[in-house]
């Protein structure tokens, strides 16, 4: 059986991380939960202690500072060195956020098809979001970063759910230690780093499938119940116009929804949509 490892940084709502908890243990049982708190929520760290406290879940030691929109691969980094420290056994790693829940099973079983799970799209000056800027092209890091893989440009794409082997991931860590430093990198380095390295790997031959989440920021559909039941049927194609120069969704417009085990972006509060999914866990 596929062994999973969830990473997942908080910054806030211990009892919404809680409640993302069991939605992963319902969803994906048997399956590892490591948790960095960030240092901005220092003040929080014995509420989510005791509101985290599984048997299968890991509060990362480790608090390392996160500013939004600057990078928060380095959570993902020390969250996968922590559990390596613990001995946890792990074939498949995977990067949620903590507004992301799970809406049906399988993930285990599907994700041992795959090396590795991400959205790989080239450096495109027609775009402009989080991954995609000028100023991350021309920074010396992502220069040294991108000529070690023995590309000549950087790719980007979504972050949530991507998932790897622990030896592609080992491998992306390792070049992140080497080229950036574990706080934010002043980009978007989650939509950065992974999706430079699984397009490296792509183009040597290496197989991958696209991120587990769906997500609902880049284009104009919205996350409702009746569009969680077809993601879980696994079958259809849904279309939707694309913000401006926003990024393209690896699952609009295409029939992906058998790879698709999880949605963002569910609302951290008490609402319709998280009443939806918790009613599913029955």
């Amino acid at each position: 059986m596929t062994k999973v490892l969830f990473s997942l940084p908080v910054h806030e709502m211990p009892a919404i991380v809680r409640d993302q908890i069991e939605n992963i243990n319902y969803f994906c049982p048997d399956a590892t939960i490591v948790i960095h708190i960030s240092a901005g929520a220092a003040a929080l760290e014995d509420e989510f202690r005791r509101q985290c406290d599984f048997a299968n879940v890991l509060i990362n030691p480790s608090s390392h500072e996160t500013r939004w929109n600057e990078g928060i691969f380095h959570t993902h980094v020390s969250n996968y060195l922590y559990a390596l420290e613990r001995g946890i056994a792990f074939d498949r790693i995977v990067l949620l956020s903590s507004n992301e829940l799970l809406v049906k099973h399988g993930l285990a079983e599907y994700m041992s098809k795959f090396a590795m799970g991400s959205h790989v799209q080239i450096y495109d000056l027609a775009a402009d979001w989080g991954g995609f800027r000028t100023d991350v092209a021309s920074d010396q890091s992502v220069r040294k970063f991108v000529a070690n893989l023995g590309l000549t440009s950087y790719f980007a794409g979504q972050a949530e759910g991507q998932f790897f082997n622990e030896r592609i991931f080992a491998r992306i860590v390792r070049l992140f230690v080497e080229n950036f430093p574990m706080a934010p990198c002043g980009f978007n380095s989650e939509e950065v780093i992974p999706p430079t390295v699984a397009a490296s790997l792509s183009m040597a031959g290496v197989n991958y499938a696209h991120p587990i989440t769906f997500c609902d920021y880049s284009t104009s559909i919205k996350m409702t119940p009746e569009l969680i039941d077809q993601i879980r049927s696994g079958k259809g194609t849904v279309y939707a116009q694309r913000v401006p120069r926003s990024m393209r969704s690896p699952h609009i417009g295409v029939s992906t929804f058998e790879g698709v085990f999880s949605v963002k972006r569910v609302p951290r509060e008490d609402c319709e949509l998280r009443r939806y999914v918790r009613g599913l866990m029955v």
